[in-house]
């Protein structure tokens, strides 16, 4: 729960800064960065689950990443379409 109310704020954040002009490049660095920390804990844990033989929970780890990968990826998606249109 901790993890996922930290992800929006940096999405919270990210996004306002993004809108604030000279401060974009922050705001990017912080949405980018949201996938580099979840790959920074998501690894480590999962090879844990593989070498204690509990497949189940690291299968299960690597769906959860799945779907918040393909919501980052949608998001950004949407988020450079809507800033291609604005130009």
């Amino acid at each position: 729960m901790l993890v996922l109310g930290l992800t929006f704020a940096a999405f919270v954040v990210g996004g306002s800064l993004l809108a604030m002009g000279p401060a974009a490049f922050l705001g990017i660095a912080i949405l980018l960065g949201i996938g580099g920390v979840q790959a920074a804990w998501i690894v480590p844990l999962w090879l844990h689950f593989r070498r204690t033989h509990e497949t189940e929970t690291a299968k299960g780890l690597l769906i959860a990443a799945s779907i918040v990968f393909l919501l980052n990826a949608g998001c950004w998606g949407l988020v450079g379409t809507i800033a291609l249109s604005s130009h």
